[in-house]
């Protein structure tokens, strides 16, 4: 094939791709600036979930974190929440596990009433509730949430649009949701991942097909900077007016190229790569077990007594909830704290069981002793963040 028949098929491509994927590269575009300001999908945020409990009844817990322990035969520290109103140590790992914190009795599902523990999550009276019914199989909203079903949906008609998700297993709401939330998904993280039901339910089918769309966007992108130089017409350069082969139209389509070609190739091709395609990332990091990093036995004894959750009553504010952790020989809270009751006065402290006071740093020799020899053998240095870096940074915008 001849140079100007390469020319030629070059520009074909670069042009009938361009005719299919420019919509969808538009839409991407616009869904990501969405997402930067409002966020994915419909969740319900670990800060919204705390600040919608009720303050722990420590008075009533007659039940140590040890005892709880033994009681389902479990060896991770469980959760001190609230469940039905009642205290209760919660064991998340699957299988799940509740155990009332009161009596030791355990949570079955005869037990549960979908439609209060939704009325409380709102502050509402369950009769303003309707019932949706019964979530077996993912719907556009529980994408993610395929381990929880099947769940029950009610809808409140607030205004707002609310509809809720609760797990008549586990007695807790797990997704909540206005008609602004989800208009956003829609406008945003939607079409931005393309996560239409019918695609993004098949799993394997919606990775493919995305992995597809960005590698052919890719190809499509770099076409266009190929031709920006093999159409310059270099003899008149560097007169740019002369050097550009085209007018109207077609003259900007080239000079936006010029600028902004690299930027949307980088995009697009940074986009594939967080698919992790064609088996290209295999690396898997240094495998620590974090249940069993925060489970030193030495730190265990900490909380055979009902007294550990006692003590916690000098704590101030309103405590939601509470985990336990047993590290390096020692024993401490992990205590979740409710101000004024808004997501965003939650805090979260971290204290000693011996003294109550604030918990202070680890050394290194003391989470390196912690760790499986093979591991620590092959650590080359550490040291303490106290801001973000390349690897552990926020990603709110």
């Amino acid at each position: 094939m001849s140079v100007r028949h390469w020319q030629r098929f070059l520009i074909l491509s670069h042009r009938y791709l361009g005719i299919a994927l420019c919509l969808l590269l538009c839409l991407w575009f616009a869904s990501g600036f969405v997402i930067i300001y409002t966020g994915g999908m419909p969740q319900l945020s670990e800060a919204e979930r705390l600040a919608r409990l009720p303050v722990l009844n420590l008075g009533a817990v007659e039940l140590s974190p040890q005892a709880a322990r033994a009681a389902v035969r479990r060896t991770e520290f469980p959760t001190l929440t609230t469940r039905l109103g009642r205290p209760a140590y919660v064991f998340t790992r699957n299988p799940v596990q509740v155990l009332f914190a009161d009596n030791g009795e355990l949570l079955t599902s005869d037990m549960i009433s979908s439609r209060q523990i939704a009325a409380d999550f709102l502050g509402a009276p369950p009769d303003a509730l309707d019932r949706v019914g019964l979530i077996e199989r993912v719907d556009q909203w529980t994408l993610e949430l395929s381990s929880e079903l099947p769940l029950q949906k009610y809808r409140l008609g607030d205004g707002q649009g609310s509809e809720i998700y609760v797990s008549p297993s586990r007695g807790r709401v797990v997704l909540y949701t206005t008609s602004r939330d989800r208009l956003l998904a829609w406008l945003g993280a939607i079409p931005h991942w393309l996560y239409f039901l019918p695609l993004r339910a098949d799993r394997a089918l919606w990775s493919t097909t995305v992995v597809t769309l960005a590698s052919v966007g890719v190809v499509f992108v770099a076409l266009g900077l190929v031709l920006m130089f093999t159409q310059l017409r270099w003899r008149h350069w560097p007169k740019l007016a002369r050097a550009i082969p085209y007018r109207g139209l077609m003259k900007w389509h080239y000079m936006l190229g010029v600028g902004f070609g690299w930027c949307v190739l980088t995009w697009v091709f940074s986009g594939l790569l967080s698919m992790e395609p064609y088996s290209w990332n295999r690396a898997s990091g240094i495998g620590i077990d974090v249940a069993t990093y925060y489970r030193s036995r030495a730190g265990m004894s900490a909380f055979e007594s009902v007294a550990t959750v006692a003590d916690l009553a000098v704590i101030e504010g309103s405590l939601k909830e509470v985990k336990f952790h047993a590290f390096a020989g020692k024993g401490f809270y992990e205590l979740s704290i409710g101000g004024d009751g808004s997501a965003g006065a939650i805090s979260r402290e971290f204290r000693e069981v011996a003294s109550m006071e604030p918990l202070g740093l680890f050394t290194d020799a003391q989470i390196l002793a912690q760790l499986e020899p093979a591991v620590a053998a092959n650590m080359g240095a550490t040291e303490i963040l106290t801001e973000y870096d390349s690897y552990y940074y926020g990603r709110n915008s």
